[in-house]
């Protein structure tokens, strides 16, 4: 694109006709009523040219939302952090709105220069413009005067307006520039935000989970605590998995699957389960829901998917491809069974 701010590049008629009082404007863009020869453009031109700037002065403002410095993550509850969170999603998406604007502003600014460009043609083209409106005219010489004069009015309108959204344009870019970077660096604070709310449910549920587990773990009547392995040593092992990767066909210690994560479970407290859920379905026997205890498994989509039960209604188990190790309800997928390694 040419250099829109060349101020040597005036109109024709404006150059040759000279200084004159054209006092009688009332606005960027307006041409006397007396001029009926002439296309409107000009006008038009310099009006959607002050609607866009005024348009761009108002996106700047925004509510500030109540998070706006930040909180301390490390030290907030649930409560806190989804509500920060919340104020950081807002703000992202104010901020998008903002450079959808701008954005249409600058194709509507590009398109205003081009057409302008268009308008002002060669000197050729400017010189046939100025000889059909004084052919136009009136026979006389006044009128004549009044046309060029009308004529030169309009030119000097048309730059004026391009030249004020020439100026408009090349601040617009620096705009969609910054809004860019705090739209980067929201979501940046989003994640952060969104981990830490992860870390801070997973830390409550665990504490809930720990205080079931005591309390279902106690011998009694039912020969709970006569099954093989420990059952606090099967569900400790659990937590202690907490947030590793899933990978597909891994038992540990770095990743696992569903099933990879309940052989090691009980691996480490000398019982040997299958290798597959399948096969895990096969090694315990089937129980009701409320003989569930901790080190139960729980089973969804058939024998396709094994968990490890740790109370509360709750389970720790490897979903899918990039998930974690984590803590879930019960009720989270499709129950199918609920099994207890043999004793």
């Amino acid at each position: 694109m040419k250099n829109r701010r060349d101020r040597t590049r005036r109109p024709l008629a404006a150059a040759a006709i000279g200084p004159m009082n054209v006092s009688n404007r009332t606005g960027l863009g307006h041409v006397p009523h007396r001029i009926h020869g002439l296309a409107p453009s000009a006008r038009s031109l310099g009006f959607v040219s002050l609607a866009l700037v005024n348009l761009s002065a108002g996106i700047g403002l925004a509510a500030v939302p109540a998070h706006a410095n930040g909180i301390d993550l490390e030290n907030s509850d649930t409560v806190e952090i989804s509500s920060y969170l919340n104020d950081l999603r807002q703000r992202r998406s104010s901020e998008v709105e903002k450079i959808d604007v701008l954005e249409t502003e600058r194709s509507d600014l590009e398109a205003l220069i081009e057409g302008a460009e268009g308008d002002f043609g060669t000197v050729e083209a400017q010189l046939a413009r100025a000889t059909q409106a004084l052919n136009e005219a009136n026979g006389d010489l006044s009128g004549k005067f009044e046309a060029l004069a009308a004529f030169r009015v309009e030119q000097a309108d048309r730059y004026e307006a391009s030249e004020q959204a020439s100026e408009r344009l090349e601040s617009v870019a620096p705009e969609i520039s910054r809004g860019t970077e705090r739209i980067e660096g929201l979501g940046v604070e989003i994640g952060r935000s969104r981990r830490a709310l992860e870390e801070a449910e997973q830390a409550a549920a665990q504490a809930q989970a720990e205080a079931a587990a005591r309390s279902e773990t106690a011998p009694d009547s039912t020969g709970s605590a006569d099954r093989p392995g420990s059952a606090n040593a099967v569900v400790r092992f659990a937590y202690d998995q907490l947030g590793k990767p899933y990978g597909f066909g891994k038992s540990g210690p770095e990743a696992y699957d569903c099933s990879g994560l309940v052989m090691a479970a009980y691996s480490q407290s000398g019982v040997s389960l299958s290798r597959t859920s399948q096969g895990q379905w096969s090694d315990t026997v089937p129980i009701s829901r409320s003989e569930l205890s901790p080190g139960d498994l729980v089973f969804f989509y058939g024998s396709g998917h094994s968990s490890l039960y740790i109370g509360g209604n709750q389970v720790i188990h490897a979903t899918k491809p990039g998930d974690i190790v984590k803590i879930a309800s019960i009720d989270v997928m499709p129950v199918s069974g609920y099994r207890r390694v043999r004793a």
